[in-house]
């Protein structure tokens, strides 16, 4: 099951995306789109007040997406700094991009949900058009700055990209590294 995690959210989505997924949820981050609507981070959260009680009542909030919102990081601190502290600030990243990035937001995110593809660096190859070892370091600085519980992974079986054993070794590895949250999910192809 797809999820954004607890509560009522509103999705921002970012454009621009390091990675060419094959089966990408939103292939559209990669256009040069100038209809695309843009906020500073203080007209984004004057936006977002608009579903105030919502997510205070749900126990709601921002989800940070993409493309691969790790892109604007400092965007996404600054506007998490200015959010009200009751709202929850998620992000659902493939964890592709430099550490430094990722650093920035350690303090400001209540739950990282991680789209970590598969971990052969085969198959991701395959799927992404990059080599996936910037993830695996990642995963594992992740694991060691962040508290497991504020982490979700989440690894698709893909028919005709990859098996349900492939799904179990990343899911078994995933485990290794000290990741308790994991979620397989079917991701159908159209």
């Amino acid at each position: 099951m797809w999820s954004d995690g607890e509560g009522i959210s509103t999705l921002i989505a970012f454009w621009g995306c390091p990675l060419h997924c094959k089966y990408c949820a939103n292939a559209s981050c990669h256009k040069n789109d100038t209809s695309k609507k843009s906020y500073n981070p203080l007209e984004l959260v004057d936006k977002l007040k608009q579903d105030d009680i919502y997510y205070k009542m749900t126990g709601g909030g921002m989800v940070f997406g993409g493309g691969e919102p790790l892109m604007q990081a400092k965007f996404i601190r600054e506007v998490c700094k200015l959010a009200d502290s009751m709202w929850q600030k998620r992000i659902e990243t493939s964890l592709y991009a430099e550490w430094k990035k990722i650093k920035l937001l350690i303090d400001v995110i209540d739950e990282w949900i991680i789209d970590i593809k598969d971990l052969n660096p085969k198959i991701y190859l395959d799927y992404t058009g990059r080599d996936n070892d910037i993830v695996i370091q990642n995963l594992k600085k992740l694991i060691a700055n962040v508290p497991k519980e504020k982490i979700l992974i989440r690894v698709p079986y893909i028919l005709g990209f990859n098996l349900v054993d492939d799904v179990e070794r990343s899911v078994e590895e995933l485990k290794d590294m000290g990741f308790s949250r994991i979620d397989r999910f079917e991701y159908a192809v159209l």
